[in-house]
């Protein structure tokens, strides 16, 4: 049974923290599968207790989601209106939280048919997430069957990684973009990689419990055209209902050039073939949670993996843009460890025999 002490800590950081509920908010919270209710319910009577004016609560299933992917048509896939996007306009702060019955339940749907959807809704989602917004991914069984972990280990797993001092966590992270402000390229070498991409006078923004839970990373975008190289992502990863143990990616002035991976090579071939930005990476990033130190193939927890480095193939965020825009955000993964990795900023070895070196970069190793 879930640590309901631990859920209520969960719950006050979500409410007063990340998305900080105010009197006379109107809120948005979404959760998708039943399983997410008790934490919802702890949310939505943290939000009232704030004095929100508004708290709409909306349920999903992906069960249901399915069904609807397998039989609309074409007309019914591009449906909005106008209405969709004025409620969106009306919440001042949106809270998504995840969990799913069967986080495959979308196996065997045509991607073209997914991306058609995901088109027609990114007008919505980009107005809720200009919001205040957070993301968690809820501790249940069908999870803990994706993250190869017993139900009682998963849930202490994905507690333990949310609750922090994320305002000291920030602190933290600022030390390293001060950093990471005057470096103008980075290179990383390990095993299958050697890839250089230019980070010269990009915003990097810092990553401590506001929009995503656990959260845990610096980002930024790199110069598009400046990616060169080869990567092989080495932590597994799923998309569009996809399993990938690994991909590998070879760049040329920004632009995937050849991809790899271990199976699935049609699908990820279609996934980079969505539009014009999705071959071009749009994020960059280093995760510094350290306790995440193992893959669950949930991206919201092995992006912020400790002594790790992730891209995502598609659109940039506004935040820390480099003007690449498309359909999909997909991060991919690169645990330096694993790879006997080894980091170069300006050609300065940074990181080695699994550890940051730099003296500026010291404090790192304790990070999270």
């Amino acid at each position: 049974m879930i640590d309901k002490h631990k859920l209520q800590k969960l719950s006050d950081i979500i409410v007063n923290y990340s998305v900080q509920v105010k009197k006379g908010d109107k809120i948005l919270i979404r959760g998708y599968g039943f399983d997410s209710y008790p934490l919802i319910k702890l949310i939505y009577t943290g939000c009232i207790k704030k004095g929100a004016i508004q708290v709409d609560v909306r349920f999903s299933h992906s069960e249901l989601s399915r069904i609807f992917m397998e039989q609309a048509n074409k007309k019914q896939l591009q449906y909005i209106t106008k209405l969709d996007k004025d409620i969106a306009e009306s919440y001042d702060a949106m809270v998504q939280i995840v969990a799913d019955s069967n986080p495959y339940e979308m196996s065997g749907i045509d991607i073209k048919k997914l991306n058609m959807r995901q088109k027609t809704l990114k007008p919505i989602s980009d107005i809720l997430h200009k919001k205040r917004w957070c993301l968690f991914y809820y501790p249940n069984t069908a999870y803990a069957h994706v993250a190869k972990k017993s139900l009682e280990g998963w849930e202490d797993f994905v507690l333990d990684s949310c609750i922090k001092d994320w305002s000291k966590e920030e602190k933290l992270q600022k030390q390293f973009v001060k950093v990471m402000q005057k470096i103008k390229t980075v290179r990383v070498i390990g095993k299958d990689t050697d890839l250089t991409y230019s980070i010269k006078n990009q915003k990097w923004k810092t990553c401590s419990g506001r929009c995503n839970l656990p959260d845990g990373e610096i980002f930024t975008s790199p110069i598009k055209d400046s990616v060169n190289g080869y990567i092989k992502f080495n932590v597994p990863t799923r998309y569009m209902s996809k399993d990938f143990e690994w991909i590998k990616l070879t760049f040329k002035d920004g632009k995937v050039i050849k991809e790899e991976a271990n199976a699935n090579t049609k699908e990820l071939s279609d996934i980079l073939n969505t539009d014009n930005g999705a071959r071009y990476v749009g994020e960059c990033a280093f995760g510094l949670n350290n306790k995440v130190k193992e893959a669950t193939t949930l991206i919201i927890f092995d992006e912020k993996m400790g002594k790790s480095m992730h891209m995502a193939l598609g659109k940039c965020y506004e935040e820390a843009p480099n003007g690449n825009d498309s359909n999909i955000h997909w991060d991919m993964i690169f645990n330096f460890i694993w790879a006997n990795a080894k980091i170069y900023f300006d050609d300065k070895p940074v990181f080695a025999g699994g550890r940051w070196i730099d003296k500026k970069l010291l404090f790192l190793n304790k990070c999270g």
